[in-house]
């Protein structure tokens, strides 16, 4: 988990500061490489999260929610 803090916390700043650019009075160059940059920044913390992430030990067939204790109904 430490090594996808990081990633996270940058590229969630990044997205923040982002969103302010056009009230702060940024020129719009500025503004235009910031959005160029920002896809690139959400695919490396989309690949760190990944790479470094600690794989789920719940299946998919017997848990719907990751964070929640509800088992699947068997229908069949």
């Amino acid at each position: 988990m430490k090594k996808i803090k990081w990633p996270i916390i940058i590229v969630t700043t990044f997205a923040f500061f982002y969103q302010f650019t056009p009230y702060v009075g940024l020129p719009d160059d500025f503004i235009l490489i910031l959005f160029i940059i920002s896809p690139i920044a959400v695919i490396w913390m989309a690949y760190q999260i990944l790479k470094n992430g600690t794989p789920s030990k719940r299946k998919f067939d017997e848990y719907f929610y990751e964070d929640l204790d509800y088992k699947r109904n068997d229908l069949s």
